[in-house]
């Protein structure tokens, strides 16, 4: 009899305690908690009932409230400021949707303080006998952007061949120098490929970007035979931002390229020819 007495006083508390946990809560200025059921907000009070059956509403200015706590465990702080109190209402009840617009506003009121000048480095294009260097102006609310690229290139398979071939002092013979006709000659010195991206962003969330855009170029490839070349892209690709100062760029470019009239005849090329070309491109950015 003892035992079932102390289990109905046990049950009894539990009950107690989570009717109490389970309501929401009001903390005044005054220093006094108010445990309650909120069932209005307006501009400038909050409607609540006491957690007794049958209560009668009450209301409050407020000015007299200074934590709101529901019992799904949110809490809003009221601030001093009529302004501070409305951007509270608006985020008391806000839905998935309405977080993800907030957010991506925050994020792009953020993005117009950060510089528009990005200037570019392609680590990658360095083993494929390119050092490229850009810069991108964003124009229109970062919407679109200019990019002007440089690149210093120079005979990376060259370069590999001398690696891997012995020379003639180390094996202590001569050799001869067998010229396929069928295969590019092998060109020393250095080339410049210049032109320019036009690029159109899209934001996907916030520090994402997709973009797409024509994309030109000219100069002479020297990895390729020291070959002079017009070429054209359609790129695609996204742009994710890390903090206010980086940015990485990756994209995937289709289009053509045509030789110009001093190279139409160059061996393994057949005259007047358009080719068709693909760039996947890495750029690592950072914000001026």
């Amino acid at each position: 009899m003892k035992n079932l007495k102390i289990y109905i006083i046990l049950t009894s508390l539990i009950l107690v305690s989570n009717v109490f946990y389970a309501q929401d809560k009001l903390f005044l200025r005054n220093g006094t908690t108010v445990i309650c059921k909120i069932s209005a907000i307006s501009e400038n009070t909050i409607t609540y009932k006491d957690t007794l059956a049958n209560s009668l509403a009450n209301t409050v200015s407020k000015k007299e409230i200074l934590i709101a706590e529901f019992k799904t465990g949110q809490i809003y702080i009221f601030g001093s400021t009529e302004k501070s109190l409305n951007t509270t209402i608006d985020l008391t009840f806000e839905t998935r949707e309405q977080r993800k617009e907030r957010k991506m506003k925050e994020w792009q009121e953020k993005e117009q303080q950060l510089p528009n000048g990005i200037l570019g480095f392609y680590p990658v294009q360095i083993i494929a006998g390119r050092f490229t260097v850009s810069y991108e102006r964003l124009f229109a609310n970062k919407t679109m952007g200019v990019t002007v690229p440089v690149s210093l290139t120079y005979d990376m398979l060259s370069v590999l061949n001398a690696l891997s071939t012995p020379s003639a002092s180390s094996t202590g013979t001569s050799s001869s120098t067998t010229t396929n006709p069928s295969t590019q000659p092998s060109h020393s010195g250095v080339g410049i490929i210049s032109g320019v991206d036009l690029n159109y962003y899209h934001d996907l969330k916030p520090e994402l970007k997709y973009f797409f855009g024509p994309r030109f170029r000219y100069g002479t490839a020297m990895t390729f035979g020291g070959i002079e070349y017009l070429s054209f892209q359609i790129q695609n690709g996204i742009m994710k931002s890390s903090g206010k100062k980086i940015t990485n760029t990756l994209s995937i470019g289709v289009g053509f390229f045509k030789l110009s009239e001093k190279y139409a005849n160059y061996p393994g090329y057949e005259p007047n020819q358009v080719y068709p070309t693909c760039s996947i491109t890495w750029r690592l950015g950072f914000r001026l």
